[in-house]
């Protein structure tokens, strides 16, 4: 645990994927708020257990908890503060995501099953070969996923803009579109600083939203969009979502933009005039890539392929159910 500013502390809760922890960050002061949770995991929920008895706290002390999105690695445990509040005090704490993420926090059950449906129509459309898809289950991987977050009925919803009391002052909600639908950083003026979630990550890029319905607008599109939505705050301290505080906002942002027009000139590089699937070119532009990040992978791949098509540069074409690119 550390403090990055003054009233507020640094959690790293463990996850059981690749990114690794996830920072969980405690505002003292009223309303005692806690921005994320982390996964809903035994080894999860004792270090947060532990880390605030550290400062004398209990789980049910946290009043208000404010969510940048709806991924489980940072609302696995919502569910598990909102029982203890009442337990204990007979009240739920109030939790608070963007209307854009609530329907996936307040039934996951149903966001399951679309994620589902959305993971397996990836692999099939990106022409993953059978023996690597012979190493996934949607199925079991959808199972473990349901037991490590939980629905929370009781959380509330908010848009653009919203604010929200601390004990460091005022922090406002800036909708940052891209990584999830309704990803947030919470800005606090006054203190200067930016909890960014996983819109603005130190060392490594935030992923667009999972999604090959071409009727749904681009989520690198958005992402790449939204880093300007923070452009005004860039002298700003950000505190991210995973890995250690930025001190250099604009410069980081600058290194995201050139990442990814480095990404794209690679996947231009590698169209040629004969048909490639989304998981050769996928193949080409991030390597050799374990199993693991397969579906991020081909969503990023798809999203890339999808601007390129945009700039006149790449054509998609769908063969038989599995999506194909060519030079244009």
């Amino acid at each position: 645990m550390t403090n990055p500013i003054d009233g507020v502390s640094r959690i790293e809760v463990p996850t059981p994927f690749p990114v690794g922890s996830v920072n969980c960050y405690l505002i003292e002061g009223s309303p005692l708020t806690l921005i994320d949770t982390g996964p809903k995991t035994p080894k999860s929920l004792a270090t947060i257990q532990k880390e605030l008895q550290n400062m004398s706290y209990e789980m049910s002390d946290i009043e208000q908890i404010l969510l940048t999105h709806n991924h489980i690695d940072h609302i696995g445990l919502a569910a598990h503060f909102v029982r203890e509040r009442v337990r204990i005090h007979g009240n739920p704490t109030e939790v608070w995501i963007h209307q854009k993420d609530i329907e996936a926090l307040v039934d996951y059950e149903k966001h399951a099953e679309l994620y589902m449906k959305s993971f397996v129509d990836i692999i099939t459309l990106s022409g993953v070969p059978k023996n690597e898809t012979q190493k996934l289950d949607p199925k079991r991987l959808i199972a473990y996923y349901m037991s490590i977050r939980e629905s929370v009925p009781t959380a509330r919803s908010f848009k653009d803009e919203a604010s929200f009391k601390t004990g460091i002052g005022e922090l406002s909600a800036v909708w940052v579109p891209g990584h999830s639908s309704g990803s947030v950083c919470y800005v606090c003026d006054e203190q200067q600083v930016i909890f960014s979630g996983d819109h603005i990550l130190g060392d490594i890029s935030s992923n667009p939203s999972i999604s090959f319905d071409s009727s749904v607008r681009i989520g690198m599109l958005t992402y790449l969009e939204s880093l300007n939505r923070i452009s005004s705050k860039e002298e700003y301290i950000a505190l991210p979502g995973h890995r250690e505080p930025i001190f250099d906002v604009k410069s980081r942002i600058d290194e995201l933009r050139v990442e990814y027009d480095d990404k794209f000139q690679k996947a231009a590089d590698s169209l040629t005039y004969n048909p490639q699937t989304v998981y050769e070119l996928s193949r080409i532009v991030y390597g050799d890539y374990d199993t693991n990040s397969l579906v991020l992978a081909l969503a990023e791949s798809h999203d890339l392929l999808r601007i390129l098509e945009s700039r006149n540069q790449a054509k998609l074409i769908n063969q038989n159910g599995v999506v194909h690119v060519v030079k244009h």
